[in-house]
């Protein structure tokens, strides 16, 4: 099953002191290399069977933790973006979100959905799993200020906590689950299996962020009516797959047109160049703005949407 539609339409409180614990045990390079290899594959989601401002930490409008708020100040500096990232321009604001949100999520109904039904030029960026840990991009998500989604597999990141909470702590960036183990396997593993892995997800990042996610993305986009009981089992509310993918230098589309839509929902992933053919996670972003850029979007708060 390809996910390609939606399926349904469906306060803050001083940033908190941090409860991560510093760990041992970075996942070796061999299996990063396969690993890599095997995600860098994945062009759409598919099933087995069936940011405009940032926020202040708190409860999201979708139900769950908020990220801290950013530092109030001036918005992006347009020559300092233009030096550092090949001529690059400031995102234009994103449009007041709905009233009303155009998927209404329920943990008694869990939805599965690669866009969101608007008609603003306005897309979602996410990037997924956390193998790469570049200080840079910590800077970058600084510098152009525009809202991100990262879903984040245990497996990828417990070598470094602390980086993904450094970019927590801008407040420009969501935290959902992406697993414990990220098995790409997912539909073929046992229903308590695949319960573990998200709700074993959700007491991990709970734990290290003090945020609760309530948006599932499953690896590889692979999933199945298990899948689904056990993300509403493990208290999440939605399902989120993707309709591009950001490559090295050029996105893979879902449809034939090769554009963007309005509330297209884009995947990227945490990469170095061990992953991109030499290239930095930056020039990625910066090749994946460019491309947004180009075709007259900006970018939106998910959280805001579902």
């Amino acid at each position: 099953m390809r996910v390609s539609e939606v399926v349904t339409n469906t306060d803050a409180r001083p940033p908190q002191v941090s409860r991560r614990r510093f760990m041992g045990g970075a996942v070796g390079l061999a299996a990063l290399g396969s690993f890599a290899a095997a995600c860098q594959g994945d062009t759409s989601p598919a099933a087995s069977t069936s940011a405009a401002s940032p926020r202040p930490i708190g409860i999201q409008t979708g139900g769950a933790d908020a990220s801290p708020s950013a530092t109030a100040g001036a918005g992006p500096d347009p020559q300092l973006l233009a030096q550092r990232y090949q001529g690059l321009k400031p995102f234009a604001p994103a449009p007041a979100p709905p009233a009303v949100k155009p998927i209404a999520l329920s943990v008694d109904h869990p939805q599965v959905f690669a866009k969101v039904p608007i008609t603003d030029k306005v897309v979602f960026v996410t990037v997924d799993d956390g193998i790469e840990k570049d200080p840079a991009y910590i800077q970058m998500v600084k510098d152009f200020q525009i809202p991100i989604t990262i879903s984040l597999a245990d497996t990828l990141i417990r070598d470094d906590y602390a980086y993904f909470e450094k970019l927590y702590q801008t407040g420009f960036v969501s935290i959902q689950n992406h697993t414990v183990n990220h098995p790409l396997n997912m539909p073929s593993l046992s229903p308590q299996r695949q319960l573990d892995e998200i709700a074993g997800q959700q007491q991990k990042l709970q734990k290290e962020y003090g945020t609760t996610p309530y948006l599932f993305r499953a690896p590889g986009g692979n999933y199945s009516n298990a899948t689904l009981t056990a993300v509403k089992q493990a208290g999440l509310r939605g399902m989120m797959n993707w309709k591009e993918s950001m490559e090295i230098h050029d996105m893979q589309y879902q449809t034939a047109a090769h554009q963007l839509q309005p509330g297209d929902i884009i995947l990227a992933h945490f990469r170095g160049p061990a992953q991109l053919k030499g290239e930095t996670m930056v020039q990625m972003m910066i090749n994946l703005y460019k491309h947004i850029q180009a075709q007259g979007f900006t970018v939106a708060d998910i959280t805001k949407y579902v």
